[in-house]
């Protein structure tokens, strides 16, 4: 996708409708230029703060991407879009832009994900899948007990994707929770972790109701060779469409 004409191209959501968009943060040094041109004082602040230049490169790429995007549904440019961030750092787009739409963003390595849509909370996490022998030492800290049992019924070489995909399930609940560590991560439970398709479940955390039980519906994304992602949004029905920046 071409960034000459900020608005050379606009999006549209319908009422069912949730995007989920994938782009490489190896960018060529022109277009990493102009995204850093549309990101906030704030931002380009936390991006001097990178010990690398590689991770300054990245998060200059993510951030500026996301104000494309939002930019193209909204219709403005990326460099006036504003946000608002909770107590938990969760950022929302300020009131002047109508406060229908809602985004998300995760990256790791090389890559990032961004959901998108209106009217409802949503949460996206991405992963990428590291060997490593101690996975279900870690589940037992951090996963329920039935997200436990499932991933130590598997065979061991499979628990690096069941767990990744779990994981980045329950990051992406808590994301478009909004509520960040106020809710442990063992108090509630996501759909099964081998579950490539959308499944919506009524989610129930248990630690002092801090959220109450909803339905949500959770992906699992495969965006890349190695990596894993998750979308989680409130509520049923949705038509997922994913793209590429």
């Amino acid at each position: 996708m071409s960034l000459k004409g900020s608005l050379a191209g606009s999006f549209q959501l319908a009422p069912d409708e949730v995007h989920s968009w994938r782009a490489s943060l190896e960018v060529p040094p022109a277009i990493s230029a102009r995204l850093y041109a549309t990101l906030s004082s704030d931002e380009r602040t936390r991006s001097a703060r990178f010990r690398f230049e590689r991770d300054r490169r990245r998060f200059i790429a993510a951030h500026g991407v996301l104000r494309d995007l939002l930019g193209r549904y909204l219709r403005t440019q990326p460099g006036r879009i504003s946000y608002l961030y909770n107590a938990f750092g969760k950022p929302d787009l300020s009131p002047e832009f109508g406060g229908r739409l809602r985004f998300n963003l995760s990256h790791s390595g090389g890559l990032a994900l961004i959901a998108i849509a209106a009217d409802s909370n949503v949460g996206v996490d991405l992963e990428y899948i590291r060997a490593q022998s101690d996975y279900a030492e870690i589940a037992r800290c951090f996963f329920s007990e039935a997200e436990v049992d499932e991933l130590i019924a598997l065979p061991e070489h499979l628990y690096a994707k069941a767990f990744a995909s779990c994981w980045t399930k329950k990051e992406a609940y808590l994301k478009a929770c909004g509520d960040g560590l106020a809710i442990p991560l063992n108090s509630f439970s996501v759909p099964p972790a081998a579950d490539a398709a959308h499944s919506p479940v009524d989610v129930c955390v248990s630690s002092s109701d801090v959220v109450p039980a909803k339905r949500w519906s959770f992906y699992t994304l495969q965006p890349a060779p190695g990596y894993i992602g998750a979308l989680a949004i409130e509520g049923s029905g949705w038509r997922l469409s994913q793209w590429q920046w």
